[in-house]
C-alpha cells in the first residue's frame, strides 16, 4: 500500500512535536497556570478609583506644561473584557488549557467602595467564583493589590502616607475573614517597586508624578511595610496558619547594548560625577536590590546620590513571607533606542524576548531561601508570530532551574485573554485567548496551543 508522502512528513513532524512537548516535567503539585487583574479585565463593578481617576486625567510635565492623555489613544477600560459578567464561562477556558491554577485580584474599591462599608455582595461574588475554581480542580491564587485602590484612599494620600496602612490592612482582614478558609495562596502586593517608580519617577502610572524620588520611595517603603503587617494579620487570624502568603516582585534587569552609544557616554558622566552607574541607577529606580534586602534582612536603604535617601529598619521583614512571587518578562536593552542583540526578537513592548535571562532571575532570587512561584511571565505578540517559541524556551528555562536544584513551584503565564495593559491600554497583546472586546468573544491563538500541550 503506498503512503502519501505529505501524510507520512506530518505524522514524523509530530512525533517530533509529542516528544518535545512531553519532554517538559514539573514535579508533583506544581502550580502550571495562568492569570489576571480582574480590573484589566473587567473595569469597575461599582467602585471608583485611583486608576479610573487617572484614566480621564493628563499628566503633566510640570505645573505648566501639559504632555496628553495619561493612557495611549486616550482608552478608557470600560467594561474590558467582560469579566464580571463571564468570569464563570471563563473558567471553562482555564479548564480547557489543562491549567490546575489560577492567580487573580480581588479589587478593593468593589470591596470597600466607601470607607468603612464593605460590599457583602461582591464577597459573595468572589467566594462563588472561588468555589467554582475549586470544583474544576483549579487552585486559586489570590492577589489583595494589583495597582487599584479606591479613590477614597487615593484622596487621603494613598501609600504616600504611614498612617493609611493601617486601612489597607484592614481590607485584607476582611477578605481573608470569608475566603481564608478556601484559598492556600495570598499575594499581598503586586510589584511595589513598579507602584512606586511609575507612579513618582515616569508618571506613567497613578497618580502621574515625575522625578519625584523621594516620595517614590517614601511610597515603596510603606507599600513593603504594608505587606509585612498584612502578612503578620493574617497569620493571626482563623485559618492563617495554613495559609501561604507571599509578595509579589518584578525583577527587571538591564543593560546597555554597544560602546559606542550615547547612553554608554551617560554611563561615563554617572560614574565620573556620582559614582554612580546608569545600570546601578536603574536597579535603584525599580529597586530591586533594596526590596531584596529589605526582604532578607530587615533593612530598607533607597538612595541615589544627590537626590534622595531614605532608610528603615523592620525587624519583621525577613519571617513576612513564606514564598516570593517573581514577576518576569525580559532583560531591556539600552541603545538609541528599544533595543536588542542581533540574536534576540523584539517583542511587542520595549523589551526583547529573553529566555536565558529567566534562568538568572530564579537563581537571584533564591537565596531569599524561600519557594518561588512565577507569578507572571507572558509576551506581547499582535502578531502572534513570538508566542510559541517564547512559552517553549521560557519554560525550559524553568525546567533547567528545578533540574538544578532551585525550588520553583510554580509557572503562570500571563495572561489568559487580552486585557488592557495599564497606561498602553488595549494595544499589547499578552493574551493565551484573543479577546474581541466588541463582541467578547474569546479564541485561543494558535501560539498559545503548546502551552495547553505542555500542561
Amino acid at each position: 500500500m503506498q503512503i502519501n508522502r505529505s501524510i507520512l512528513f506530518l505524522f514524523v513532524i509530530s512525533l517530533f512535536v509529542n516528544a518535545f512537548t512531553n519532554s517538559i516535567k514539573f514535579p508533583a503539585g506544581f502550580h502550571k497556570g495562568t492569570g489576571i487583574s480582574v480590573y484589566q479585565n473587567g473595569g469597575h463593578l461599582i467602585g471608583e478609583s485611583n486608576w479610573s481617576n487617572f484614566e480621564n486625567a493628563f499628566v503633566y510635565a510640570n505645573a505648566k506644561q501639559l504632555c496628553g492623555p495619561a493612557i495611549k489613544n486616550d482608552e478608557k477600560v470600560g467594561r474590558a473584557a467582560g469579566f464580571w459578567d463571564l468570569a464563570f464561562d471563563d473558567i471553562k477556558l482555564i479548564k480547557e488549557l489543562g491549567c490546575n491554577a489560577f492567580r487573580f485580584s480581588i479589587e478593593w474599591p468593589e470591596v470597600e467602595p466607601i470607607q468603612g462599608v464593605f460590599n457583602d455582595e461582591v464577597l459573595d461574588f468572589y467566594e462563588r467564583y472561588v468555589d467554582e475554581l475549586i470544583k474544576n480542580n483549579i487552585t486559586p491564587m489570590i492577589t489583595l493589590y494589583h495597582f487599584v485602590h479606591p479613590l477614597w484612599f487615593e484622596k487621603m494620600g494613598g501609600f504616600e502616607s504611614e498612617e493609611n496602612i493601617a486601612l489597607f490592612v484592614r481590607y485584607c482582614q476582611k477578605v481573608f475573614e470569608r475566603l481564608g478558609k478556601k484559598v492556600k495562596f495570598w499575594g499581598t502586593i503586586n510589584e511595589p517597586t513598579v507602584v512606586a517608580a511609575c507612579g513618582y519617577v515616569l508618571g506613567i502610572h497613578p497618580p502621574g508624578k515625575c522625578l519625584r524620588f523621594t516620595k517614590s520611595a517614601q511610597v515603596l517603603c510603606n507599600l513593603l511595610n504594608a505587606h509585612v503587617e498584612t502578612y503578620c494579620a493574617l497569620k493571626k487570624m482563623p485559618n492563617g496558619n495554613q495559609a501561604q502568603i507571599g509578595i509579589i516582585h518584578q525583577v527587571l534587569q538591564a543593560e546597555t547594548f554597544n560602546p559606542v552609544f550615547a547612553t554608554n557616554w551617560l554611563i561615563g558622566l554617572m560614574r565620573k560625577y556620582t559614582g554612580f552607574p546608569l545600570a546601578q541607577f536603574l536597579n535603584k529606580v525599580f529597586a530591586h536590590n533594596v526590596t531584596k534586602k529589605f526582604l532578607k534582612t530587615g533593612e530598607f536603604e533607597y538612595r541615589i546620590p544627590g537626590l534622595t535617601t531614605v532608610k528603615l529598619y523592620n525587624p519583621d521583614a525577613p519571617n513576612s513571607y513564606d514564598f516570593i512571587g517573581m514577576n518576569f518578562y525580559s532583560k531591556v536593552v539600552f541603545g538609541p533606542g528599544p533595543t536588542c542583540y542581533p540574536h534576540q526578537q523584539m517583542t511587542d513592548m520595549d523589551y526583547p524576548m529573553s529566555p536565558e535571562t529567566l534562568y538568572q532571575a530564579i537563581v537571584d532570587l533564591s537565596d531569599l531561601g524561600k519557594p518561588i512561584y512565577i507569578t507572571e511571565n507572558g509576551v506581547a505578540d499582535a502578531k502572534d508570530c513570538l508566542r510559541e517559541n517564547f512559552i517553549r524556551e521560557y519554560l525550559s528555562s524553568v525546567q533547567k532551574a528545578i533540574a538544578d536544584g532551585y525550588d520553583v513551584r510554580g509557572y503562570y503565564y500571563w495572561t489568559l485573554m487580552d486585557n488592557f495593559e495599564w497606561n498602553d491600554g488595549f494595544s499589547m497583546k499578552f493574551g493565551l485567548y484573543d479577546v474581541d472586546f466588541i463582541t467578547q468573544k474569546r479564541t485561543l491563538r494558535k501560539g498559545a496551543e503548546i502551552y495547553r500541550d505542555m500542561v
